[in-house]
């Protein structure tokens, strides 16, 4: 089984033309599914430009959302709408509704969306102000009375999604016994995946590009899984990376260039 793996695709910056000639390059690759580790398009717009893309490419797409799903929306809508979404059209699988999905003998498929928990890094002095807490209502509100009740209430969230994707890859080792799993995310799970001109991001960048809590959850399981193969495909930065943390766990993340949404990478489901 061959998967096209897209990431920070931002389809609402694009025309119509634009967006039917991506749809060419990925009906082009020949794979059998798509898989988007998030930034897809916004709250308004999301769904939309989904049913579109499923519509023309006929292929099943395998997704998280990223932090530019929510802007100009509420969480828990926007998640009401992916749960509905997947309801009625059958090619879209929104992954944070699964537990987890069997796509090959032995290779599993899972993900959630996650978001920047201000752990790494230097959330105290750091002077960066990210569209985040304007454009996502829930963080905006939090914003407008202190910069600690904004940092509370990402690493609620974060939490919230680490702990779930702890659950989901703990039940997909039992029930399916895989030799790999593959994880969507979208932001990276460790600073290593976190690169800005081929450096690892800085103290000041760094609160709002990784998460912490999901990195601890992948370095706890797959060192008690040392037989199974972990690979996690995340975005966020627009910066490719690779990082290994364990012999049995690769973090890639991808590269990514707003209105050129490009296919990261084809691969096999035997990684």
């Amino acid at each position: 089984m061959i998967l096209t793996w897209l990431t920070d695709i931002h389809l609402n910056f694009l025309g119509i033309k634009d967006r039917n000639n991506f749809y060419q390059e990925i009906i082009k690759s020949n794979s059998d599914a798509i898989l988007i580790s998030g930034d897809i398009a916004e709250a308004p717009s999301v769904v939309e430009l989904l049913n579109e893309m499923a519509k023309t490419i006929q292929k099943p797409i395998y997704f998280v959302l990223g932090n530019h799903d929510y802007y100009r929306g509420q969480i828990n809508e926007v998640r009401a709408a992916m749960l509905e979404l997947c309801k009625t059209n059958p090619l879209l699988h929104w992954l944070p509704a699964y537990e987890s999905i069997s796509i090959a003998d032995d290779v599993t498929l899972l993900g959630q969306d996650g978001w920047a928990d201000g752990r790494y890094g230097d959330y105290t002095n750091s002077r960066v102000r990210i569209n985040d807490s304007q454009l996502i209502h829930d963080l905006f509100e939090k914003k407008i009375v202190s910069k600690y009740l904004l940092l509370e209430k990402m690493q609620e969230l974060a939490d919230t999604d680490a702990q779930q994707l702890k659950q989901s890859i703990q039940q997909s080792i039992s029930q399916y016994n895989p030799t790999r799993i593959i994880v969507l995310t979208h932001i990276p799970p460790f600073k290593e995946a976190c690169l800005h001109e081929g450096e690892i991001s800085n103290d000041e960048w760094l609160p709002y590009f990784a998460t912490k809590a999901t990195g601890d959850v992948l370095l706890e399981i797959a060192s008690k899984h040392s037989s199974v193969k972990f690979l996690v495909l995340c975005g966020h930065t627009h910066s490719p990376a690779e990082y290994y943390p364990l012999a049995n766990l690769t973090v890639k993340a991808g590269g990514a260039e707003y209105y050129a949404p490009r296919i990261q990478e084809l691969f096999d489901v035997n990684f």
